[in-house]
């Protein structure tokens, strides 16, 4: 560190760079590689905002039949002669989830001849036979097979949210259950609802989730486009891009304990990090424990939670591969989420945290990060979001310290024929507080795009496989500043 005092000062005598020996020259390209890597290592660490989602049978079926049969006295015999009575009878079972009527018909239904018989109702009887067997996981993938196709079924979807609700998949109920209150459905529906996530939300639970992912990046540490330049009379050198190919992989255990009238605390402990088997310096693991207390009913939620974050990582030196201790964080969190409306959900998060480096001791300091945002349910197939973030982060030197805003905008939809799509356009502002020895004031602008697709009816051991591009691009008024990354990984992750 004295050596970076050393260059600051340095750098104001003009006679004395003018006479610069080779040996300083080298000092100063060590300078412009370290400054970089931090660069790339706070970008990295720092929080990220990113808003945390017809057939001829449609959402009509939720309004109330006035067209009902007269009722018929017939005998099972005389069924299997008439498929048309057969279909009707099932078709309106099924919309009703009457179970002992499915159960009644579903036998006769399928020994008619394969013309008279339909997949969507075929999945649909078959959901809720198994249900009601409590083969609840057969039940779960026959819903989902029958929503990938013909998404627009409400009643199969409130069926759906009921038995994920029952197997104990309370976040996928609770989700499902969500989407659902956008619809224009009866009040009486939306009342069932309310109730079922005012369940949810006072069971305590124990939660587990995890995911991994096939992570390919071409520019693992931000290299500049062009790693030469002319400063003056001297020239400068970046490092060349670097690729890395690995797994990324996060896992995440949470325990809720509630009080009485909406009061609860709330433990979560996660590790996430990332493993690239052709590059290990680069490898990092964080290991973060939080313990929170909170306030949550059907329209509102507000908690409060103090952490600890531990980052293990290789360094990104070519001299060190193995994981070290390099940084630790201590702070706090609040989040806000209020339902505006069935369709219009407001979210706010604050987080402050001091931080410490092990090494890079001109890194230590603290920050403030705000994340405000909206989503918009149009229906239960479509979501829209954005977010507005801000963060300033204060280090030991002015040139390490920033203040950072952005914005995001987002659009999540369900596709016909179980496609899923998720697209996400993000701006931000960059600003260091401080002049770079020779760079002077650090200012960029970060451009991001991210699109998602997956298939809702591909299930392995429930993981559906998500397939995402990500691209970045970095302008900054110093080129050594500005670069592009494209990435393509996919995704595995699942909630217990």
């Amino acid at each position: 560190m004295m050596a970076k005092k050393y260059v600051k000062k340095f750098i104001f005598s003009t006679l004395v760079i003018a006479m610069a020996s080779t040996a300083f020259a080298n000092q100063e390209q060590q300078r412009v590689n370290e400054h970089l890597a931090d660069q790339r290592i706070q970008d990295e660490l720092y929080p990220k905002h990113q808003n945390n989602f017809k057939t001829s049978i449609n959402r009509d079926i939720f309004k109330k039949n006035t067209n009902n049969l007269n009722r018929l006295v017939i005998s099972k015999e005389e069924l299997t002669t008439r498929p048309d009575l057969v279909i009707r009878g099932l078709l309106a079972a099924v919309k009703q989830g009457n179970t002992d009527n499915v159960a009644l018909l579903f036998p006769i239904y399928q020994k008619f001849p394969s013309k008279f018989k339909d997949t969507i109702l075929t999945q649909w009887a078959e959901a809720i036979l198994a249900k009601n067997e409590q083969n609840y996981d057969l039940s779960i993938r026959s819903y989902r097979k029958l929503l990938s196709t013909t998404p627009h079924i409400l009643p199969a979807q409130l069926q759906l949210a009921i038995v994920l609700f029952e197997n104990n998949e309370l976040e996928a109920a609770e989700n499902q259950f969500y989407k659902l209150r956008a619809e224009p459905i009866p009040n009486e529906l939306q009342l069932l609802i309310i109730k079922y996530l005012n369940a949810i939300q006072q069971r305590d639970r124990w939660t587990f989730s995890g995911g991994v992912t096939y992570l390919n990046d071409p520019n693992i540490n931000n290299a500049p486009k062009s790693t030469i330049i002319h400063q003056g009379s001297g020239i400068l050198k970046a490092e060349p891009a670097e690729s890395a190919e690995g797994i990324g992989f996060n896992f995440d255990i949470g325990k809720k304990w509630s009080w009485r009238d909406g009061f609860f605390n709330d433990l979560n402990l996660s590790t996430d990090g990332k493993y690239y088997w052709n590059n290990k310096k680069y490898n990092e693991v964080s290991i973060s424990g939080r313990l929170g207390i909170g306030y949550q009913n059907g329209k509102m939620l507000f908690s409060i939670s103090p952490f600890m974050t531990q980052v293990l990582y290789g360094g990104g030196s070519k001299n060190s591969e193995t994981l070290k201790r390099f940084s630790k964080s201590t702070g706090i969190t609040l989040n806000f989420n209020y339902w505006l409306s069935p369709k219009w959900q407001f979210t706010n998060s604050y987080e402050y945290a001091e931080q410490r480096y092990s090494t890079r001791k001109h890194l230590n300091g603290n920050y403030h990060s705000i994340s405000t945002g909206l989503i918009f349910y149009a229906n239960a197939q479509r979501r829209l979001f954005t977010n507005l973030n801000y963060q300033r982060n204060a280090a030991r030197d002015k040139d390490d310290s920033f203040f950072r805003r952005g914005i995001t905008l987002g659009w999540l939809e369900e596709w016909n024929k179980g496609l899923s799509t998720r697209f996400s356009a993000s701006l931000a502002q960059k600003r260091h507080k401080g002049p770079i020895p020779f760079f002077g004031v650090i200012q960029r602008k970060e451009y991001g795009f991210q699109a998602s697709v997956w298939h809702r009816a591909v299930h392995y051991w429930g993981i559906t496989p998500r397939l995402t591009y990500s691209f970045n691009k970095t302008r900054a008024n110093h080129p050594f500043y500005s670069y592009d990354k494209h990435k393509v990984f996919i995704d595995f992750s699942k909630q217990f």
